[in-house]
């Protein structure tokens, strides 16, 4: 679900693999960022320690960041339960592929033909390490912020399971007025919690918002390192 600008109603249900597949009918969606994430841009090297890393991308999208991080050497895995982004990503970043079914699980498999590049469309809560394998980073700015309160602690145990011994797992939070919504974000605090032993982390960074996300209620993003030790 990268991220990005959703609008301000998807903020207020609970998002369902049927409502997100139904925001992704056409390839071209207003919440899709064009550009580079602002905090991706200036933070990258925290998680990009090494050439030559695996990096996921959870709820992807056509995420741009993925591209970025294939074109300066890293090898790059998304997920998405919606499959428009997943063959706009390759058709529109000119990228030459395959589609293959998942074993183990419903989905589809895209997979470049030089296969630096994999994007799964299939249940986020179903996808295992026995699927993929473990990382060395996860660029998260539209995944863990999108999940229902009551989703997150699932969520998590998924992602702490993709996690290799030094990844590093950037993770965005927007922060919304709340006069505008109730919607929550997690501090640093809760996501220590959450995540448990054997992981720190780390407050890296909060921003104003840009104006895209001041119109739905957006004061400030945060992104947040978590490292597994």
């Amino acid at each position: 679900m990268a991220h990005n600008d959703q609008h301000q109603d998807d903020h207020r249900q609970k998002m369902t693999v049927e409502t997100w597949k139904d925001c992704w009918k056409t390839p071209d969606v207003e919440f899709h960022n064009p550009d580079l994430n602002e905090l991706f841009i200036k933070y990258h090297q925290r998680m990009l320690t090494r050439p030559g890393m695996r990096i996921f991308v959870p709820l992807c999208g056509k995420a741009v960041e993925m591209k970025w991080l294939l074109d300066h050497g890293h090898k790059v895995v998304g997920l998405e339960v919606a499959p428009v982004p997943c063959k706009a990503f390759f058709e529109e970043n000119g990228i030459p592929y395959d589609v293959k079914d998942m074993a183990g699980i419903p989905g589809e498999k895209y997979e470049s033909l030089d296969h630096n590049m994999i994007i799964y469309s299939c249940d986020f809560f179903r996808f295992t390490v026995d699927i993929c394998g473990e990382f060395d980073g996860i660029w998260d700015s539209g995944g863990l912020n999108a999940m229902a309160v009551e989703d997150r602690e699932a969520y998590i145990h998924v992602i702490r399971g993709l996690m290799g011994k030094g990844c590093i797992n950037l993770t965005e939070f927007v922060n919304f007025d709340k006069s505008m919504t109730d919607e929550k974000s997690m501090t640093k605090e809760e996501l220590e919690k959450a995540f448990g032993e054997g992981f720190t982390v780390e407050d890296v960074k909060k921003i104003e918002a840009p104006e895209r996300f001041k119109s739905i209620g957006c004061d400030t993003l945060q992104l947040f390192a978590i490292t597994k030790i």
